[in-house]
């Protein structure tokens, strides 16, 4: 029985893998249950059979993905570090898992989502928690005062250009190696 129960858990993380990976290529839209159970190497009922639909399936997918990167991140709005060393850790584990799941990354942060309205909380929660380690460096006084949507916008906008910019192919390598040099440019943006 547990052999059957492992299987099932095995067949619901690959039709997961599948979707991110056709997500990725062919956007969640081009990505269809058949083309899903293709990918996956299993049949369309046995999509029917672990998720109700196409939704929930994509819903599970990005919700594991982003748990699993948020899960580490929240680590750091519990430890106590200066908030110029804990920015850096962010930016490290960030390109850490963008170097380890190229495709969960692209999927989740890179890609705009068409099903943001359906995603529900778990869409925000990678900014909710960013815009709170923010907001209690600035009660510290370690961070600059400047709008919480505002540095989130400059974060982003420097950290995620790294990926999207390796996955174009216009730098090379892995992004964990321009986690120095891109760190200290947030550091320089929202640190005091």
């Amino acid at each position: 029985m547990a052999e059957r129960g492992q299987n099932r858990l095995d067949t619901r993380l690959e039709l997961q893998n599948a979707a991110i990976r056709l997500g990725v290529r062919e956007g969640i839209h081009g990505a269809s249950v058949r083309t899903i159970a293709r990918e996956a190497g299993v049949t369309e009922g046995a999509v029917y059979k672990h998720f109700g639909n196409k939704d929930d399936l994509i819903r599970e997918a990005y919700t594991a993905i982003v748990e699993e990167m948020a899960r580490d991140k929240q680590v750091l709005l519990k430890a106590d570090l200066p908030f110029r060393h804990a920015l850096k850790a962010w930016v490290k584990l960030t390109f850490e898992y963008f170097d380890g799941n190229r495709d969960a990354f692209t999927y989740v942060l890179l890609m705009p989502h068409q099903m943001a309205g359906k995603l529900g909380d778990i869409y925000n929660k990678q900014g909710d928690v960013f815009r709170l380690f923010l907001e209690q460096a600035q009660e510290r006084g370690e961070a600059k005062g400047i709008d919480l949507g505002l540095a989130y916008a400059l974060f982003t906008g420097v950290v995620l250009n790294i990926p999207r910019l390796i996955n174009e192919g216009v730098l090379e390598g892995s992004a964990l190696k321009y986690g120095d040099e891109i760190a200290e440019v947030v550091i320089g943006l929202l640190a005091v």
